[in-house]
């Protein structure tokens, strides 16, 4: 890794500024709003979606790659799903990349998702290693990585999407309009997620 990718991703983590772009929309978005602890390098955070709220999930036995205990979990700014390569369930993302989210498109939305694709996760190459300072291999939900992008020449924020995201569940009857529009330091730590997110209904 040379000095400038290494500079890049140093000021990545520890300067990432806050999004206020949700706060600022003419319409609210309607859902339940979360605020993800994802500062750990190594370990995931683990929920199931309801209607109401994510609940975490905590794993002290057992393997969560083999539960259908959870839904989504989280490290940083990836993003997984019960599925594929992460776990036994049927869970994964649709995107349409051609739209973004704003409130009234949030709350109005009520499109036939029969017919959407949900891709599961896969390995990639993406996974930062505080220790060699190298990127390794994990995995995640490549679709729902896409929530964010590092702007280096904008003192190395990151661009949050807006993406148009709807997230299949682990059971893979239940589906959610998902809406990551926040990732900021705290206590200069940085690593919490801020999204909104609502079932949709069927």
């Amino acid at each position: 890794m040379n000095k400038i990718t290494f500079l890049v991703i140093t000021l990545f983590l520890i300067s990432c500024d806050s999004d206020d772009s949700i706060i600022n929309t003419n319409i609210s978005p309607i859902g339940n709003e979360e605020l993800i602890d994802a500062t750990s390098y190594t370990n995931w955070n683990y929920f199931q979606f309801t209607d109401s709220t994510l609940e975490e999930r905590i794993f002290l036995f057992g393997d969560p790659d083999n539960s259908l205990n959870w839904d989504i979990a989280f490290q940083r700014n990836h993003i997984k799903t019960n599925s594929g390569t992460s776990g036994i369930g049927e869970a994964g993302a649709h995107i349409d990349s051609s739209l973004t989210w704003d409130g009234s498109a949030f709350n109005n939305f009520n499109e036939d998702i029969v017919n959407y694709n949900f891709s599961q996760d896969t390995l990639v190459n993406t996974f930062y290693n505080l220790t060699t300072h190298t990127f390794t291999e994990g995995s995640t939900n490549p679709i729902l990585d896409t929530w964010g992008a590092i702007d280096t020449l904008n003192n190395y924020t990151i661009n949050i999407s807006n993406s148009r995201y709807i997230v299949r569940a682990a059971d893979e009857n239940s589906f959610y309009k998902l809406w990551v529009y926040d990732y900021y330091s705290e206590n200069s730590e940085s690593g919490y997620v801020s999204l909104i997110f609502d079932v949709v209904n069927q």
